[in-house]
């Protein structure tokens, strides 16, 4: 009974502990984000002591929303009566004493949640980790992983951007106008860095973390289907993350191995999510202009629509690649250009590139770009340049299917990295 609670209760905490936390905080103000979260941890830990014996109640996410307005509500008691009685206190109390719990996950509060987490006075980490945090219902620990930063350091960043956001008064409301316009890029960008975070976990056994590309999937289409914020570009993001995602299937092998597109099995391919991708597209194009996140997204619809791998339209890819980076002249995107390049016009061709991007600091820890060049000069049959290329990959932040992956791709270049003997 103890090990289904506590099954239960971890899916539950996922899926509620974000819709609780936004509907107290439409209650408290966002100020009050730490108290908040207190309370929904000590209902959350109400719940794992009481329901392996008295039972699930009928309406668990009810019970931890009525559980948590209560642990708010004794905690603002108990300090009214440590402080002098502040009448914002009073007001909070009185509101959670006439609140309905059955108005707990209402869309608006969490978008409404996401845009304090996102505000442009933070740091874009301390955006990110505050969405995981109060949004997504993420724990120090897992933030840490995410971020390859300590419980510690999470702690001690979440504690600074809570204080920030309590020193700048910030309202619980969707912004509009001037200040919407500047504020949802950079809840965008949250979004997006949490699923790239979970499309390829930095490290430990699995490849991609499903909880994360769930949970920004779930927060994108939040943002396309509220007026003000369904965009062009908030389209163009949810495309885009669909017709990634639905490949998930097809990225690993039976054995846990890494399946690189051009070997995956396309009737794999989730075809709902490929659907729903080309449909926000479709919404994606009306908008005025065109950005880097609808060119990202038509590129990734480009594989999505392609019927194999070796009939992929390699010339507008690499098209579709320059119009990018006339608008993000990253290096990131630099090296996927240079892929498509070598795709379109031969190794050579896209080798070529990619040497020309050997000084970029970004990209000495970044273990696609080393694994592209020694991928390239296998092809050439440079093998022993090869290995030291899939050397390289193999120093940088990685999982545990990447390095397993890499590590064979050394063995296939038949030498011994760094070995120089032939040249004596």
């Amino acid at each position: 009974m103890r090990v289904q609670a506590d099954a239960q209760l971890a899916e539950l905490f996922r899926r509620e502990a974000g819709k609780i936390c936004a509907w107290l905080a439409r209650l408290l103000g966002p100020a009050r984000l730490e108290l908040i979260e207190d309370a929904v941890q000590e209902a959350f830990g109400a719940a794992l002591a009481q329901w392996p014996f008295e039972g699930s109640p009928r309406n668990p996410a009810g019970w931890l929303a009525v559980a948590a307005r209560n642990k708010a509500f004794d905690r603002l008691k108990r300090e009214s009566r440590l402080d002098a009685i502040d009448p914002a206190d009073e007001a909070a109390a009185w509101r959670l004493g006439f609140s309905d719990p059955e108005d707990a996950g209402r869309p608006d509060d969490t978008l409404a949640l996401m845009f304090v987490a996102c505000h442009p006075a933070l740091g874009s980490d301390e955006q990110i980790m505050l969405t995981l945090q109060t949004v997504c219902g993420f724990n120090t620990r897992e933030i840490g992983r995410v971020f390859l930063s300590s419980h510690e350091a999470v702690t001690q960043r979440l504690v600074r951007a809570k204080r920030k956001i309590k020193e700048l008064r910030l309202q619980f409301e969707i912004p509009e106008g001037g200040e919407l316009a500047e504020r949802i890029g950079a809840l965008r960008r949250a979004i997006y860095l949490l699923f790239t975070g979970g499309y390829t976990a930095t490290e430990g056994a699995n490849l991609l973390r499903e909880d994360l590309c769930a949970e920004a999937l779930r927060l994108g289409r939040l943002l396309a289907q509220y007026p003000s914020t369904a965009t062009g570009e908030t389209h163009a993001l949810v495309a885009l993350m669909c017709f990634h995602h639905a490949r998930a299937a097809a990225r690993v092998g039976d054995a846990g191995d890494l399946i690189l597109l051009a070997e995956q099995d396309r009737s794999r391919w989730d075809a709902d999510l490929l659907a729903e991708g080309f449909e926000h597209l479709r919404t994606a194009m009306h908008a005025p202009r065109l950005t880097s996140l609808h060119l990202e997204a038509g590129i990734a619809a480009l594989h999505a629509s392609a019927p194999s791998f070796e009939q992929t339209d390699w010339s507008t890819l690499c098209r579709s690649y320059e119009h990018l980076l006339e608008l993000n002249p990253s290096p990131v995107v630099k090296v996927n250009a240079a892929i498509a390049r070598a795709y379109a016009d031969g190794p050579a061709a896209g080798l070529e590139r990619l040497t020309g991007l050997g000084d970029h600091v970004k990209l000495q820890n970044y273990a696609p770009y080393h694994a592209a060049r020694g991928d390239l000069l296998m092809k050439l049959e440079r093998y022993i340049e090869a290995a030291d290329a899939f050397s390289s990959a193999l120093q940088c932040p990685l999982n545990a299917v990447e390095s397993e992956y890499l590590l064979s791709r050394v063995q296939q270049c038949g030498v011994i990295p760094g070995d120089r003997s032939h040249l004596n």
